[in-house]
């Protein structure tokens, strides 16, 4: 497995210092150049100490492959497993004990297949083991991923993993044109407050509304606008965590909301708590 140009976490890490994002034992990084087309994020999840936290899961449209657990008291593995996260339709409460670990690299759900050989749909609300669906390609990996001692050893042997599996499929030729356009459609319906309408973009990409409803809900399970509206969640959340006291009026402006209304019932919708109480929650782990 090749380790060339930002050959693993450790290193990416080490040069920001810092997380990108960050929420009590959650923190999250940007992946690496090489593989920001197929990956969302890098994340860890860790418990400190004794004190039990409750996070609230809020709905995500994405696929983690995840090493988690609770480890033993040396940093062995113990009994973590290497899982897949499937997407979240609906927040719930998670609250892990005492030295739970967990490190993931988030794959976005028009990459799944290629790359992890799965269907992201399948596995809705579910954390299945990967050596129960793939035990091909989990196997090995998990045999590996057994012997770290630190999620950032665990985080290294999920982006070589991944890195293989990718250049696995490059070899393998050019993608198809509805597999191109898949992709284009998704980095689109990304870009939060400026993305646009679907049935604009159907129009920009020179295909029906109705055709690209279809390829997006075939291949990943989730409607166009449904995903558009997760991905602008998130994009609130991501800024309302970075400020103590949210101006909720101005993030409604600057997200795409009609209103501050309209965002406050989006929220309600999404996460089943007001944003001030989502607020609250987040900033008390």
């Amino acid at each position: 497995m090749s380790m060339q140009a930002i050959a693993s976490p450790r290193s990416s890490i080490a040069e920001t210092s810092a997380p990108n994002h960050r929420v009590g034992g959650y923190h999250e990084y940007a992946p690496p150049p090489d593989l920001a087309d197929a990956v969302e994020a890098l994340w860890t999840h860790e418990t400190v100490g004794i004190r039990l936290v409750v996070h609230r899961v809020v709905p995500d449209a994405a696929v983690s492959l995840c090493f988690m657990g609770t480890r033993a008291p040396d940093g062995s593995a113990g009994a973590s497993r290497l899982r897949v996260i499937g997407p979240i339709t609906a927040p719930k409460q998670f609250a892990p004990g005492p030295g739970h670990s967990m490190a993931s690299i988030r794959v976005k759900l028009e990459w799944c297949r290629p790359l992890l050989g799965v269907a992201p749909w399948e596995h809705a609300n579910g954390e299945p083991c990967y050596a129960d669906i793939r035990p091909d390609l989990a196997a090995p990996l998990e045999e590996q991923l057994m012997r770290t001692t630190e999620p950032v050893d665990a985080l290294r042997l999920l982006v070589a993993f991944l890195r293989q599996r990718r250049a696995a499929r490059l070899r393998h030729g050019a993608a198809r044109g509805a597999v191109l356009l898949l992709r284009v459609s998704m980095e689109s319906l990304r870009l939060g407050a400026d993305a646009p309408r679907v049935a604009t973009l159907a129009r920009q990409l020179g295909v029906t509304d109705r055709h690209l409803r279809r390829l997006m809900v075939d291949e990943t399970g989730i409607a166009p606008r449904h995903f558009a509206r997760i991905q602008r969640f998130h994009a609130l959340l991501r800024a309302s965590d970075l400020a103590p006291h949210p101006s909720w009026s101005g993030l409604a402006a600057l997200h795409g909301y009609a209103d501050q209304s309209h965002l406050i019932r989006e929220v309600q919708d999404l996460a089943g708590v007001t944003p001030t109480r989502l607020h609250a929650e987040r900033s008390a782990e």
